[in-house]
């Protein structure tokens, strides 16, 4: 699988295309004007909603990880789009400079906590993990992707099954107050403790890191090893940057000092996905057997769709036009909701150029949004100047992706009807005057 380029050495349009996938999942754009107005009356408007969209499911190439706050832990068997998991794998850093706990230092315990952000899946399934020591410690100057891993120790520092709580507060013995809902994970493993003891004096993370390494936090199922039923295990996230995402060590009987998950130490999520036997893996396959009405979205690098309009020119058979509105309307196909398979609150839509990379169509700074419309469960996106552009260019129309917005940080998905659904039918609706 090939892996999109760095947003450091990316034109500046595909940087900020990505830029926008990530804010567009946390808030939508106002509509803006679809068009310039038409006055005269010696022109004829016309409406079509006839044009063929024709739509190809395809994987998602992998991407960074290493950017965000969020991080995603868990396995989950979506009964459409089959198993997919996410691993975490995170440097820890110091609280201050230097750091040293004196002599006589003895460790109680260790514990890792994570704040809880969000859940997709069964909020009732219980999740095992395991969480080992990284054996080399990530590269602060290197990008990490969605598709790569990091060398882990054999020896388990913790095996641990819970029921992810996002809604009760945590009592903290220690210390007997109130924290927001957390995991809390108790890193006993004998040997790890012995070698965090001693008087050692550290200056900065790079002494810190030699001596503890980091954390890879994991499933102890995969997406090709497990017994899960549809419907069965969720994707939790975390919120990495917060105060109670840490590393506490407990020494002495009653003294505490804490390490960190921040802006600062490295961290990135690993994915996963297992489409066997779905309709999905028919649709990647381009078996005679897939379902042609619908076609799928994901996130976590999962897949997204192709869309191409074969005739859109037939419009100028009978001379020029204007495009005075245009609007893709994308509805959900009926009936593809789980019972914990939320759908995808905001989809995004790119041109493709000539080399099969993701643009900005030129809709987008002008009034665009993407999101779900809940009274009717349709995306609409205006591409009124698109369409336009699209019917005088004199080079190929190379399509459109529909994508996920805010792949790295959701778990989310969605299942929308083809031009061959006749329930969730996926149109484009155009508004045009003949000249």
């Amino acid at each position: 699988m090939n892996k999109i380029r760095s947003f450091s050495v990316l034109p500046r349009k595909i940087y900020l295309l990505f830029a926008f996938l990530l804010v567009a999942f946390y808030a939508c754009k106002k509509d803006g004007e679809l068009s310039p107005d038409f006055d005269s009356s010696d022109v004829s408007v016309e409406f079509s909603d006839t044009l063929t969209v024709e739509s190809t499911v395809i994987k998602e190439d992998s991407f960074r990880t290493d950017l965000y706050n969020i991080a995603m832990l868990g396995i989950y068997h979506d009964p459409i789009f089959g198993i997919k998991s996410s691993s975490i794998y995170t440097n820890i850093g110091l609280s201050g400079f230097p750091t040293n706990f004196g002599a006589g230092f003895s460790i109680d315990s260790v514990v890792l906590t994570l704040e809880y952000a969000e859940l997709y899946g069964n909020p009732n399934s219980p999740m095992s993990i395991n969480v080992y020591e990284l054996s080399t410690t990530l590269d602060g100057n290197k990008e990490y992707y969605s598709s790569d891993t990091a060398a882990h120790d054999a020896t388990l520092l913790k095996s641990v099954t819970f029921t992810p709580n996002l809604t009760d507060s945590v009592l903290t013995t220690i210390d007997s107050v109130l924290h927001k809902p957390h995991l809390r994970i108790k890193l006993d493993e004998p040997s790890f403790i012995t070698k965090l003891e001693g008087d050692t004096l550290y200056n900065d993370n790079t002494d810190f890191n030699n001596v503890f390494k980091g954390l890879h936090i994991t499933t102890n199922s995969t997406v090709t090893n497990n017994t899960l039923l549809p419907e069965e295990g969720s994707i939790v996230s975390f919120d990495m940057h917060s105060s109670l995402s840490t590393v506490t060590v407990y020494y002495n009987d009653s003294l505490q000092e804490s390490f960190l998950i921040n802006s600062e130490t490295k961290k990135f999520s690993h994915f996963a996905h297992n489409y066997t036997g779905t309709d999905v893996e028919e649709h990647l396959n381009n078996t005679v057997s897939k379902d042609t009405t619908v076609s799928y979205v994901s996130s976590m690098a999962g897949v997204k769709t192709k869309l191409k309009i074969p005739h859109l020119r037939s419009l100028l058979e009978g001379g020029n036009v204007i495009i005075n509105k245009a609007e893709l309307v994308i509805p959900i196909a009926i009936n593809t909701e789980g019972n914990y398979d939320t759908p995808l609150s905001v989809i995004g839509l790119a041109g493709i150029n000539e080399i099969g990379e993701s643009v900005f169509t030129p809709d987008y700074f002008l009034g665009y949004c993407g999101c779900i419309n809940t009274s009717d469960n349709t995306y609409t996106f205006d591409v009124t100047r698109y369409i336009h552009q699209l019917l005088y260019e004199t080079s190929p129309f190379y399509g459109m992706y529909i994508v996920a917005a805010g792949s790295a940080v959701s778990a989310n998905r969605v299942v929308f009807g083809s031009a061959k659904n006749t329930f969730s039918l996926i149109k484009l609706n155009i508004t045009y005057s003949k000249l």
